[in-house]
């Protein structure tokens, strides 16, 4: 294993900055070259994303902790399943 160093990982950022980029760019052209009625589903796709995937995480965070107080409340009792 070798030890790193500070020019090494601003080397190893540097290179990961310019990919980011170079996809960033290539992602942008395929935009520019989209006709408007595509251009308007991609943007209502990606609306979609970014509302409805944390919007299901949090509903399915909240649940979780309803689902562990309502298990913590009545840990104590037994279910006819234990009997």
């Amino acid at each position: 294993m070798k030890t790193t160093t500070f020019r090494s990982f601003a080397a190893e950022l540097e290179d990961a900055a310019a990919t980011a980029m170079r996809y960033l760019r290539s992602g942008l052209r395929t935009f520019s070259a989209l006709p408007w009625p595509a251009l308007l589903l991609a943007a209502i796709l990606t609306a979609c994303a970014i509302t409805v995937i944390p919007l299901a995480l949090m509903l399915f965070a909240i649940f979780l902790a309803i689902k562990y107080a309502v298990l913590a409340i009545n840990s104590d009792k037994t279910t006819p399943l234990e009997d």
